[in-house]
C-alpha cells in the first residue's frame, strides 16, 4: 500500500508473522481466515494514554482528543465491549508499549518501535494466541514522519480521527470496504469525519460481544454463469432510508451473514472489492474475487427484531468496465444539511451517457460532468436530512457500480461566537453559557482538559441551536479554546475564549466597616487566593496587602469617602475576581488595648476592666471570637460603658484557654480585636475580684493593626510530604 497525494495508510499491524485483515465489520482473524480475535474480558479492556503525547502538541490536549475517541467506541449500544482508561500518572508515564501488562496509546517520535514506514500514520500491533485470544494491543502514532493536531492546524493529522480508527483495530476490527467508515484504511490531513463511527462499526462491536439479540441477513453469492460461489464478495445492506448500515465479505462457499442489525427493511447488494479498498489493503490469507458486476437485489430483506432473513442464493453477472472510487480520493465526501456542495470522484470508465445517483432519494445530484477517469457533480442535501452514510451508484448502458458509504451527511459545522464568563476557576463550579450557531442534541463541549457531553451527569445542556450551558469541572489552568463538537465529529471553536485560573472565593470580610480616614486592618478569608493579588475598595487599589496564604489576606485600608457599602474586590494575578462589600464610617474604629485582670475562671463571673480607645457607648464585647472573621465566641455577661476608653464587663462561662476579645460598634459594623486578651482557667467562676491571679511579666501582645504598622508579619510555612506508590514490574509473557 503506497500513499498517493497525501493519502496515507492507517495500519493494523499484527505481529508473530500471522496474517490478518478481513474488511467490513468482520473481525481481525488468525491467518486471515482463521479464528476471529477476541479479548478474554471485553467489558474491561484497559487503555492508557501516554501523558507526553506528540511533540507537535504542547498543551496536553492529545489526552482529551483520545478520550473522545474512547468515548466514541464506548457509546455503542447493543454490545458490552468497553474501553476502561487508567489515568494513574505512573502508568501514563510509561513508554514500554510492548509490555503485556499495559495497552498504551503512544506517540513514537523516533520510530524506536521500528514499525513505521513514511507512508504509515499510525499502527496497532496486536499480539494473540492461535485460538484468537488477544494477549496485548497498543496504538502507536508515527511521530517521526508525521505531525498531529487537536486544533485543526493545517497539514497535520487529527489526533481524534486517527485515534478512533486505531482503537477499532485494538478492539478487533479490521479495515472496512466502506469508503466513509471509520475503519477505512486511508486518512488525509483534511479529514475529521472518521471521528464518528459508521453503522458498520456498530454492527462490528455487536458481532464481537453482543448485548441482547440483533437482526441478521444471510445468503450465498453465486455466479449466474455457472452457479459457482464468489469468495470475498463485499455484501452490503442499505436501510429503507437509504443509509449504508452493514457489510461483510463472503466466505469460501460464497455464504455471508451481516449481523448486529436493527429491525427493518434493507436492500442488499454484492460489490467487488476493487478500489478504493482492494485486496492490496489485506494481508496474505484472503481470496478476494472481483471479476463480477455490482448487483443490487430487488427483493428486500425484512429483518424482525432479533431475527434473521435468509435471502437464499443471490447471483451476480459478469464483470463490467466501470468503477467508482480511488485510494487517493478523500472519503467520505461530506454532504451538509441544507447546502449544495461540489465533489469529484475518480475511477474508470466514467464517460457519458451515464447516470449518478445516491442511495437516499432525498439527495439531489446535479451538474454532472464525466471525464473518463473521474466524475464531477453537485450534491444537494435538504435541510433536516438525517446524518449518516449514503452510497453513490453509477449506471452506464445497464452496467452498475456502487461506491459504498461514499457520502456522510452532517449538519453544518457549529460556530462559537461567545463564552460568558470568559474566565472560570480551575477548581470548577463556574456556570458558563456558550452562544453560537448549529448546536445540536448530542454535542460535546471541550474546555481545556474537560469534555462536557450533552445530557450527561456533569456535562452540558444544548438549550437550543444557539445556546449551550454548563458548569465547569476542575480544569487545567491556562487559556483554552471553547470547542463545540457535533455528534458527527464536525466542530466549531472560539480560540482562546476561556481562561481557567485560580478564581478566588471571598467568604468573609472582617470587619465589614472601618474608619474613612483609613488604617483599618481588614482580614479577608476564603479560598484560592494567589500571591500577588490586588485588593480594591470602591475602585481604589489598597497599597498594603499581606498574602497569608490561599485562604487569608490582610489589608490596611486607604482613606475613603464615608458611605457605602462599596464594592470590595480581590483579583488574582490570572484575572479571577471575587467581590464583597465594605463601608466607610466617619469615625475612628474601636480598639482594645488591655484587660485587667486578664485571667478568670471558666465558669465566668469575673469582673474585667477593658481599656482601649474610641469605644462607643453601645459597644458589644465578645469573648472567644475567631480573630480572622469576628464570628463565634460568647458575649460578655454584662457590659458597663464608663467612657470611650474604659468598659467594665462580666465574663461569661467559657472553655478553658486563652481567647481573643472583640469590641464591636453594632450600629456601624466597626470592630477591634485583641488576640489572647483573656485566659479562662479551669478553677471555676469569678466573683468580683475575690480571688487572685498571676499578672504576666511580658507586655500585652500587640493587636493586628500594630503588627501591620510595625511590619511584624508572621509567616507560617507548612511542609507537605508526598508518598509515592510503587508498582511491581512484570516480565513479558513469552511468545
Amino acid at each position: 500500500m503506497k500513499p498517493r497525494n497525501k493519502r496515507l495508510v492507517l495500519a493494523a499491524g499484527l505481529v508473530l508473522g500471522l496474517s490478518a485483515g478481513v474488511v467490513a465489520h468482520e473481525r481481525l482473524r488468525v491467518g486471515g481466515a482463521g479464528a476471529p480475535l477476541f479479548w478474554a474480558s471485553p467489558t474491561n479492556i484497559g487503555i492508557v494514554i501516554n501523558s507526553t503525547g506528540s511533540d507537535n502538541i504542547a498543551d496536553g490536549s492529545h489526552e482529551t482528543a483520545l478520550r473522545m475517541a474512547i468515548q466514541e467506541w464506548n457509546d455503542v449500544t447493543g454490545t458490552n465491549v468497553a474501553l476502561v482508561e487508567d489515568t494513574d500518572p505512573a502508568q501514563q508515564a510509561r513508554t514500554d508499549w510492548d509490555a503485556d501488562n499495559i495497552h498504551l496509546i503512544w506517540f513514537d517520535e523516533t520510530n524506536s518501535s521500528g514499525l513505521f514506514s513514511p507512508g504509515t500514520v499510525a499502527v496497532t500491533p496486536v499480539w494473540f494466541f492461535l485460538n484468537g485470544q488477544i494477549i496485548d494491543a497498543d496504538v502507536l502514532f508515527n511521530g517521526r514522519d508525521h505531525q498531529f493536531t487537536t486544533s485543526g492546524a493545517p497539514g497535520r493529522f487529527d489526533v481524534r480521527d486517527v485515534g478512533t480508527h486505531e482503537l477499532g483495530h485494538l478492539l478487533g476490527l479490521d479495515h472496512s470496504g466502506m469508503a466513509g467508515a471509520t475503519m477505512y484504511p486511508y486518512v488525509d490531513p483534511t479529514t475529521i469525519l472518521h471521528r464518528s463511527l459508521a453503522l458498520d462499526e456498530v454492527c462490528g462491536l455487536r458481532d464481537i460481544s453482543p448485548l441482547g439479540t440483533h437482526g441478521r441477513i444471510t445468503g450465498t453469492i453465486q455466479r449466474a454463469s455457472d452457479s459457482s460461489p464468489v469468495q470475498g464478495a463485499h455484501v452490503v445492506a442499505v436501510s429503507d432510508a437509504g443509509r449504508t448500515v452493514g457489510s461483510i465479505l463472503t466466505g469460501t462457499t460464497g455464504a455471508f451473514t451481516i449481523t448486529g442489525l436493527e429491525a427493518g427493511t434493507y436492500t442488499v447488494y454484492a460489490d467487488p472489492l476493487d478500489f478504493p479498498v482492494s485486496e492490496l489493503n489485506l494481508s496474505a490469507g484472503h481470496v478476494i474475487e472481483t471479476d463480477f458486476e455490482t448487483t443490487v437485489y430487488g427483493s428486500q430483506a425484512v429483518v424482525p427484531a432479533g431475527g434473521v432473513d435468509d435471502l437464499g442464493v443471490l447471483q451476480v453477472g459478469a464483470d463490467v468496465g466501470i468503477n467508482l472510487g480511488a485510494s487517493f480520493d478523500v472519503y467520505p465526501l461530506r454532504g451538509v444539511q441544507g447546502l449544495t456542495t461540489a465533489h469529484v470522484v475518480r475511477g474508470s470508465g466514467l464517460t457519458a451517457p451515464a447516470t449518478l445517483t445516491a442511495s437516499d432519494p432525498d439527495l439531489t445530484i446535479s451538474a454532472v460532468q464525466w471525464f473518463g477517469n473521474s466524475v464531477g457533480f453537485n450534491l444537494n442535501v435538504p435541510p433536516g436530512e438525517a446524518p449518516g452514510h449514503v452510497d453513490l451508484t453509477v449506471i452506464k448502458s445497464g452496467d452498475v457500480n456502487v461506491l459504498p458509504a461514499a457520502i456522510e451527511i452532517t449538519p453544518p459545522s457549529p460556530t462559537v461566537t461567545s463564552v460568558v464568563p470568559g474566565i472560570g476557576a480551575t477548581a470548577g463550579g463556574t456556570f458558563v453559557t456558550l452562544t453560537g450557531t448549529n448546536f445540536n442534541a448530542g454535542a460535546r463541549v471541550v474546555l481545556g482538559d474537560q469534555i462536557y457531553r450533552d445530557g450527561a451527569p456533569g456535562g452540558c445542556t444544548v438549550v437550543d441551536a444557539t445556546t449551550i450551558t454548563l458548569t465547569t469541572l476542575p480544569t487545567v489552568g491556562g487559556t483554552h479554546d471553547a470547542v463545540v463538537v457535533d455528534a458527527t465529529g464536525v466542530e466549531g471553536r472560539d480560540v482562546g475564549a476561556f481562561q481557567a485560573t485560580a478564581l478566588p472565593v471571598l467568604s468573609n470580610v472582617f470587619p465589614s466597616a472601618g474608619d474613612s480616614g483609613g488604617g483599618t486592618e481588614l482580614v479577608l478569608t476564603g479560598q484560592d487566593f494567589v500571591a500577588g493579588l490586588q485588593v480594591r475598595i470602591d475602585g481604589v487599589n489598597q497599597s498594603t496587602v499581606l498574602y497569608d496564604g490561599p485562604s487569608k489576606v490582610r489589608v490596611l485600608t486607604e482613606p475613603g469617602t464615608p458611605g457605602g457599602p462599596y464594592l470590595l474586590e480581590v483579583e488574582n494575578p490570572g484575572g479571577g475576581i471575587a467581590s464583597s462589600a465594605y463601608t466607610y464610617v466617619n469615625q475612628p474604629d474601636p480598639t482594645i488595648l488591655s484587660t485587667n485582670p486578664n485571667t478568670g475562671g471558666a465558669g465566668g463571673g469575673t469582673t474585667v476592666t477593658i481599656s482601649g480607645a474610641d469605644l462607643p457607648n453601645d459597644v458589644a464585647i465578645t469573648f472567644g471570637v475567631d480573630p480572622d472573621t469576628g464570628l463565634g465566641g460568647t458575649p460578655a455577661a454584662s457590659v458597663l460603658w464608663i467612657d470611650a476608653n474604659t468598659v467594665e464587663v462580666t465574663t461569661p462561662s467559657h472553655a478553658a484557654g486563652a481567647v481573643a476579645v472583640l469590641a464591636e460598634d453594632a450600629s456601624t459594623g466597626q470592630a477591634g480585636v485583641l488576640l489572647g486578651a483573656f485566659t479562662f482557667t479551669s478553677g471555676g467562676g469569678g466573683g468580683g475580684g475575690g480571688g487572685c491571679y498571676t499578672q504576666p511579666f511580658a507586655a500585652t501582645p500587640p493587636g493586628p493593626r500594630d503588627a501591620l504598622e510595625s511590619g511584624g508579619w508572621l509567616a507560617l510555612l507548612l511542609l507537605g510530604f508526598a508518598l509515592r506508590s510503587l508498582r511491581p514490574r512484570f516480565a513479558r509473557v513469552p511468545r
